[in-house]
């Protein structure tokens, strides 16, 4: 599997290579040829650049790159595309960076990039229009200054950076990942009108995001480790995910037609989920607490008072009691609460289904099920 490039730009999508190559002289309309040819992706883009090709050597510039869709959709053009470090290599070339420069979107979404980087890239010379995947590949992407409004909306969702790097390619797959996209902001006007509680009403005229993620994926063992997955809302809280999976297989078409099949296989060695909040929290007991005529403390104490009643259908007391005590806890005080899971041998999905249906009580203590509060990692 290789990179969608023209959908990894706006999106952020996957797929790294790092290569290297030994420069010399290379022919700016051959370089340009061969690059847009790539974006073609076999056919499922039009590529072409109204302005010239200019450079020549080990840099080349491509003025008024467009890209369309051959499905329709969105099209991407950008003022200047610049190649730099360009060499020849094998059956394709290299370059040290691509840069793309005052991008513009326009069809079933309008918008605007300000610039995106590729770092150590690759793209065939003669990619064939048969195969699955394109040719251009990257170890690096930085991106920055990304607007994109959907043709049913009036307000934009808005990105100020991305970065993501990537090592170990195996297949044109990268084994090691890690990134973060900052300040992604969603309108509240995303939010559907019917809608209960809305972002405003705990006290949000917009949401803003931070995500972050690193992670590395054993080809050989299959074996998935998760460093870290952040989600951080602005004023609100952030929610983590790390662990370590065994059996997990290589992305590709069988594994998206039959997922809940790569569920099944997929074995748990532990695995934990963090939620660390910065007022979040307190806003939604705000928030029901005034439904109920009281302030936000009042409700929490209602609420935490209620919780083992809540849990008596679990038919596990001590498990009952240890999710009560902390989740009392984290709502008379609301600073982390932590669900982590560690058997004492890796099991599978379709084991933990399997006990999920027919003994769901057992599931706490085989799977060494842990939930405290305000506990630091």
């Amino acid at each position: 599997m290789r990179v969608h490039t023209p959908l990894v730009i706006p999106a952020l999508a996957a797929g790294f290579l790092s290569l290297t190559g030994t420069a010399f002289a290379q022919d700016a309309d051959a370089v340009a040829k061969a690059f847009e040819a790539t974006l073609t992706q076999g056919g499922k883009m039009t590529v072409s650049h109204e302005g010239d090709v200019s450079g020549g050597g080990d840099e080349v510039a491509i003025n008024g790159l467009t890209l369309t869709p051959s499905d329709g959709g969105t099209v991407i053009a950008f003022d200047e595309v610049t190649l730099t470090g360009v060499a020849q290599e094998d059956d394709g070339y290299t370059a040290d960076e691509i840069v793309f420069n005052g991008g513009s979107l326009s069809g079933d979404a309008t918008g605007t990039i300000g610039n995106v980087r590729l770092e150590e890239a690759t793209f065939g010379e003669t990619p064939e229009a048969e195969q699955e995947t394109p040719g251009l590949l990257f170890h690096r992407l930085v991106g920055s200054d990304v607007s994109v409004t959907p043709k049913d909306r009036n307000e934009p969702v808005t990105v100020s950076g991305f970065t993501m790097t990537s090592e170990d390619i195996v297949d044109g797959v990268p084994q090691t990942s890690e990134g973060s996209v900052e300040d992604l902001v969603v309108p509240g006007s995303y939010v559907p009108a019917d809608q209960k509680m809305k972002p405003s009403d705990l006290g949000y005229d917009e949401l803003a995001f931070n995500v972050e993620w690193a992670g590395s994926r054993d080809p050989e063992s299959q074996d998935l480790k998760l460093d870290k997955v952040a989600l951080t809302l602005k004023d609100g809280g952030t929610l983590m995910i790390d662990g370590n999976l065994g059996n997990v297989a290589m992305p590709g078409a069988e594994t998206a037609a039959q997922p809940m099949a790569g569920i099944a296989t997929m074995n748990v060695s532990d695995f934990t989920l963090r939620y660390e909040d910065d007022s979040l929290t307190g806003r939604i007991l705000d928030y029901y607490g005034k439904q109920q005529g009281m302030d936000g403390d009042k409700y929490a104490e209602q609420l935490a008072a209620a919780v083992p009643f809540m849990l008596s259908a679990m038919q596990n007391a001590d498990f009952q009691k240890k999710v009560s005590d902390a989740v009392s806890t984290f709502l008379r005080d609301p600073q982390s609460l932590t669900v982590a899971m560690a058997p004492d041998k890796p099991m599978s999905g379709a084991e933990i289904l399997q006990i999920a249906g027919s003994a769901p009580q057992t599931l706490p203590d085989v799977l060494n099920i842990s939930v405290t509060a305000n506990q630091s990692r």
